[in-house]
Parts: C-alpha cells; sequence; structure tokens
C-alpha cells in the first residue's frame, strides 16, 4: 500500500499574501494569525465607516431662520419664519421690470438664500418640506437647488414646483404645472404625476457614485409621489443647497413655505476608521 506524504498547511493572509513557513514556531503562526485578523477588520472599516459615521442635522425653524444664510442670485423680499415655517417671500419691489441694473436680467429673477455644507461626499443628500399653495399665480417656481462639487467645477440638481412655465420658459395659464427636475447636462424633466395643491411634500436630492437623485413624497401620508435619476456629472460632494423662488413679475406678490431642512452627511469613506483601527494594529504589533 503506497502512502501519499501528507501536506503541510500554511496559514497566509488573504490581504497581503504573506504566509508562515512551514514548520513555523507557535509564535510566528500566532503573529499572523493576528495580522490577518487586523487587516480584515481594517477593510471591513473602510467599507463600513462612511455610514458609520454619517451625520443627520434637521432644522424645525421653531428657532426661528438659524445661521449660516447666504443670499443667492439676488435677495428674496422676505425671509423668515411664521407659526415655526420657514417663509421665502417675493414681491413686486424685486421683480423684473423693478430691478436696477445690472439685476435686471433673467439670471436674477431666481432669488433665493443659500447655506454651504461640509464632510457631505457620495451618499449624502439634502431635503426639505414644502406647501403646495393653490394661491399660486400663474409664473409660480418654487423648490431646492443642490450645489454639487466636480473636478472641474459644480453643477446643480434642483427640484421645483412651477405653475403655468414651460421648458422653453414661456409662461401661460395652460403651460405646464407641478414638479420638475433638472441638471445641467438635461435640461428640465417634467414630472408628470398630477399634484394635489394645499398640501405639503417632501423634496429629496441625493449624490450617488453616478447619479444625482430626485424624489418627492407626501408628507401627510408618506407616500412616495416620483422619483427620478440624473447624472451626477462627476459630482463627489454636496458643498451647499439653496431655497429659490421665481420673481419675473407675472406671479406676483407670493409666498413660498419650507419646514424640516435636513443634511444627511456622509464623509469620505475610511478615513476615520482606518486611523482608529491602524492605532489597534500598531498595538498589537508591539505586543507581538
Amino acid at each position: 500500500m503506497c502512502l501519499q506524504p501528507r501536506r503541510r498547511f500554511q496559514l497566509c493572509n488573504a490581504y497581503t499574501g504573506v504566509c508562515a513557513q512551514p514548520g513555523a514556531s507557535p509564535t510566528k503562526r500566532l503573529t499572523m494569525k493576528r495580522a490577518t485578523f487586523i487587516t480584515s477588520v481594517l477593510a471591513m472599516a473602510a467599507l463600513s465607516a462612511s455610514s458609520a459615521f454619517a451625520t443627520t442635522t434637521t432644522n424645525d425653524f421653531s428657532s426661528g431662520v438659524g445661521s449660516g444664510w447666504t443670499v443667492d442670485r439676488y435677495a428674496p423680499q422676505v425671509f423668515d419664519t411664521v407659526n415655526d415655517h420657514l417663509r421665502l417671500g417675493l414681491r413686486a419691489s424685486g421683480n423684473a421690470a423693478n430691478r436696477v441694473n445690472p439685476y435686471n436680467n433673467s439670471f436674477h429673477n431666481y432669488q433665493g438664500m443659500s447655506q454651504s455644507i461640509t464632510g457631505a461626499e457620495t451618499g449624502s443628500s439634502i431635503a426639505i418640506d414644502m406647501y403646495v399653495d393653490s394661491t399660486w399665480n400663474v409664473g409660480a417656481h418654487a423648490g431646492i437647488w443642490g450645489v454639487f462639487s466636480t473636478s472641474g467645477g459644480y453643477t446643480y440638481p434642483l427640484i421645483e414646483y412651477t405653475k403655468g412655465t414651460n421648458i422653453d420658459g414661456s409662461i401661460l395659464a395652460g403651460n405646464f404645472t407641478g414638479f420638475r427636475y433638472y441638471n445641467d447636462a438635461t435640461g428640465w424633466v417634467q414630472q408628470a404625476t398630477a399634484i394635489t395643491t394645499d398640501r405639503w411634500y417632501r423634496m429629496t436630492i441625493g449624490l450617488t457614485a453616478l447619479k444625482s437623485t430626485y424624489s418627492i413624497s407626501d408628507v401627510a401620508t408618506g407616500a412616495l409621489v416620483a422619483s427620478y435619476n440624473l447624472s451626477n456629472m462627476g459630482a463627489t460632494s454636496i458643498s451647499a443647497l439653496i431655497l429659490q423662488g421665481g420673481n419675473r413679475g407675472p406671479a406676483g406678490d407670493y409666498d413660498i413655505l419650507f419646514d424640516n431642512l435636513t443634511v444627511n452627511a456622509v464623509p469620505a469613506p475610511g478615513a476615520l476608521a482606518l486611523l482608529g483601527v491602524a492605532g489597534l494594529a500598531g498595538g498589537r504589533r508591539r505586543r507581538a
């Protein structure tokens, strides 16, 4: 009877490729086990750190508008709180016909307030509730803009509700009324679902590795009204949000009410976890 020689197995670190040699001492083999364990923890930590250290902040405006707001394009004529809601108000004094040069152009028809965001990388999102008012006139625009950072500058995904405004900018009673999405590559995408007015809707804009994500839900019921994805155009982080209204003139005086502004900020993956576990690895090595 022929007996095959017994195989001698090696303990190897699957991540580094380093193996303990056959016949290695128990101490060396134990060191390899520790190194394999620590390297595995490091890899898992790098994957999970972004969610573990994500921060979510919400402003319900019960204590005022909050700090850190700056004017975007042109200052709305009203920016305050009423009944614990944020109010952005547009008046005739700020419409296209009444603005002085160099502000009497179409760029300054959008009037809003911006807030900077830090530490919001891929996986982050911004969201706010907005009341869609049946008393708004044709020509009203109201919504939230994201400012996404790219290697070459910025891109601007946004969600807005508009009344009687087509993609070409024309304002007529029979034109599109409802929510629409935007990015710089595609332009406007009109959302076909009919919207019931005098209700609160939650608008959310998110950043994934490849897409800007858009969603609208009914605050009272929690039901998803619509969602959409567009290219993020190479964006890697969210650097600001903007609350905007349109003041070309035809809509007259109107107020936009917002509530529950939420920023879910996900940091760059792995940095904090790797720092902490690297210290553990160092401690293990010193005791080995």
